[in-house]
């Protein structure tokens, strides 16, 4: 269920984007190039999960939120393949954007990128303004400094270090540059929520650890996974010198604490009491650690 909802969703959003994003110079079509390619969906499925749970966003409003999510995350991964970054050459299982359009274009289509996406929510017909406010607080905050920027600063640093990390350091790195995004997602779809609010402080706690485990298993397939399969260069983390869970643990204890935080996860879910409703958000946790295993 869940390969089909996020394909569903992705055709949505790419729906929408390609409405907006025009092809009349190359900076356009650089960004058409890498948000319009073949991703998992993943962050933009959970918006749309969570608002099911939500009666008080209309769909249009979800497919909103959900196309500025994928728009936030494409300009972070064409700035993270930068060569000043993680160096990656392939992404989405076709070359990275500076590979494709060169550096420089690529760092600009990546900024517009991230303008638009709040230029959709400002732009929203259905979302109240307070909604909309609310909804450029989350994305931001999740992205910026105190967040998913603030994560890939700490990652490229700890590439420098001569002994690894502890695991809180490593807790924090992933939670801010992976989870805080992943966190956001949830949160979009609870925007002027129907739920109370400590269901809605559950759907928080889910997504971060959700998003933590999302992370750890990411470490996981860096070393085990297929690149033809993920759609991106497998070993890079090596190459890169970075602190992952599998160099600073082992892979048998990686798996482990990747299993657990799944389950954790998923128990906030079952314990909050919505039956059915909340059984895509369910599936989709659990494919978010079984992808590809």
């Amino acid at each position: 269920m869940s390969v089909k909802f996020l394909t569903r969703t992705r055709e949505l959003v790419h729906n929408k984007l390609s409405s907006v994003i025009s092809s009349s110079s190359l900076i356009d079509e650089a960004m058409r190039y890498s948000v319009l390619s073949n991703s998992k969906a993943i962050r933009p499925g959970l918006v749309m999960a969570s608002g099911i749970l939500n009666d008080n966003l209309t769909k249009d409003s979800l497919i909103t939120l959900a196309c500025s999510v994928e728009l936030i995350h494409t300009y972070s991964l064409i700035h993270d393949d930068l060569p000043s970054m993680d160096d990656d050459d392939m992404r989405r299982g076709k070359d990275s954007s500076h590979i494709r359009f060169g550096e420089a274009n690529a760092i600009l289509a990546g900024d517009a990128l991230h303008d638009l996406a709040f230029e959709l929510i400002a732009n929203d017909d259905d979302m109240s303004d307070a909604a909309k406010v609310d909804a450029v607080n989350i994305l931001a905050r999740a992205s910026g400094s105190s967040g998913m920027v603030l994560g890939q600063y700490l990652d490229i640093e700890s590439e420098k270090l001569n002994s690894d990390l502890d695991l809180d350091d490593m807790e924090k790195i992933h939670s801010l540059k992976t989870g805080k995004l992943i966190q956001a997602s949830i949160l979009m779809g609870q925007l002027e929520s129907s739920l109370d609010n400590k269901k809605q402080i559950m759907l928080s706690d889910f997504g971060s650890k959700i998003g933590l485990a999302f992370q750890v298993f990411d470490d996981i397939l860096d070393e085990t996974g297929d690149s033809s399969i993920l759609g991106k260069s497998i070993k890079s983390d090596i190459k890169n010198h970075k602190q992952t869970y599998v160099k600073v643990i082992g892979l048998e204890q990686s798996n482990f604490i990747a299993d657990q935080l799944a389950a954790e996860s998923i128990g906030i879910l079952d314990s909050m009491g919505l039956g059915e409703s909340i059984s895509t958000l369910k599936s989709l946790a659990e494919y978010m650690v079984n992808r590809n295993r």
